[in-house]
């Protein structure tokens, strides 16, 4: 597994962004802010490896960025639909720990896979 900085660095940006977008759907009710970080730092954990990363097996790569693919579309809804209706620090942490805990753990079995 290598990382490529250019795309890496277009990750993070990109997760910045929709961060902002969140924090601004957000803004007006309580605790946006923690809407704007939360959003950033789940869409940074499931860019860099969907784009920024190349990895040595074809296969191994496939199935990192389509799990990646499904975590980043999961956390899209569930930051969105928090910041629409409002966000209950209590159900928001809990709901995305839950779906950041998933998915790392997913990635950490992937990366145990040994080439065929």
């Amino acid at each position: 597994m290598k990382a490529n900085m250019f795309l890496v660095t277009i990750s993070i940006a990109l997760s910045a962004l929709i961060g902002y977008l969140a924090f601004n759907v957000a803004e007006g009710k309580e605790h946006s802010e923690v809407c704007g970080w939360g959003s950033t730092i789940c869409f940074v954990v499931t860019l860099i490896p969907m784009i920024g990363l190349h990895y040595d097996s074809g296969r191994l790569g496939v199935n990192v960025r389509v799990c990646s693919a499904l975590f980043f579309i999961m956390f899209l809804i569930s930051h969105f639909c928090f910041a629409g209706f409002g966000i209950n620090i209590p159900y928001y942490i809990v709901i995305n720990g839950i779906l950041l805990t998933i998915y790392f753990a997913i990635f950490y079995k992937m990366q145990g896979i040994k080439h065929l």
